[in-house]
């Protein structure tokens, strides 16, 4: 995997820290937090080569776990973010988990014979996640880390109550967003879609606008997105209101991290929120 961000701290007391991990198709991404003084010391972004074939992720995430000495460190906690896009939102009135197999091949096909079920609870919604991940790619995930929580990133944004009403959040990722949209104070919307170019994301949110009926929506953007940039002129274009994520309130970040814009891992710190 490519190296797109590594800021890590020479030393810390590993047993007062949590490393919160973010795995997808498109990569793998961690922060290191001391708990008691609420303190993120580190952080790391790791793109996969999207030209590879998707059965060689695994391998490549195998290459990265043993790269990296600082991830078998013996952290107090790990908590793992999944952001496969293969979830589909179930009502608690006729979830049945022996029915969620069934229902991700009938709304996400039925091709991916070699991957895990898992369903997550959105507490304080009559709402279950249900969603897959590749098999060879959790595997790889429970070995590193045997002890660890997971959650899926939907599930994490679907329990997130920092978005205003009438709002759009959008995480950029390596060719990919994820979107979450609140109409009416509630969650309207939650779901990835793949981008080649600046005006394919531009058509995605403006489509996502006419379907909810809210034109110039204020936007609230993640992630890997520069200000001067092609992409961000391009959304400028058709949303005014365009607001980067801040850093989270109580927290407190090494000097290195500060240097970055806040919105670049703010994703990633909000794993903290699902421990």
């Amino acid at each position: 995997m490519r190296t797109v961000f590594e800021i890590l701290p020479s030393s810390f007391e590993e047993e007062k820290c949590v490393l919160l991990c973010e795995v997808s198709n498109e990569g793998f991404s961690f922060c290191i937090k001391e708990e008691e003084t609420s303190s993120f010391l580190g952080v790391a972004v790791y793109h996969y080569d999207k030209s590879k074939p998707a059965v060689g992720f695994a391998i490549d995430l195998q290459i990265i776990f043993h790269q990296k000495e600082i991830l078998a460190k013996k952290f107090k906690k790990v908590c793992i973010a999944f952001s496969n896009p293969e979830s589909v939102l179930v009502p608690a009135s006729i979830y049945q988990r022996e029915k969620c197999a069934s229902i991700l091949n009938l709304m996400c096909g039925d091709l991916n014979d070699q991957a895990q079920i898992f369903t997550d609870m959105i507490s304080g919604q009559p709402l279950y996640n249900c969603y897959r991940i590749p098999a060879a790619t959790y595997e790889m995930v429970q070995d590193q880390f045997p002890n660890s929580k997971s959650i899926h990133q939907y599930s994490m944004l679907l329990r997130n109550q920092s978005l205003a009403d009438n709002q759009m959040s959008v995480i950029f990722n390596s060719q990919k967003i994820i979107v979450s949209l609140i109409k009416d104070n509630k969650y309207q919307l939650v779901n990835s879609y793949d981008y080649e170019i600046p005006e394919d994301v531009s058509y995605i949110l403006l489509n996502i606008c006419r379907q909810f009926d809210l034109p110039g929506i204020p936007l609230k953007l993640h992630g890997l997105i520069e200000e001067k940039s092609a992409l961000y002129n391009e959304i400028f274009k058709y949303f005014e209101k365009i607001e980067f994520a801040s850093y989270p309130e109580g927290s407190h970040f090494s000097e290195e991290i500060l240097k970055y814009p806040a919105h670049y891992f703010s994703y990633l710190f909000a794993i903290a929120e699902c421990e």
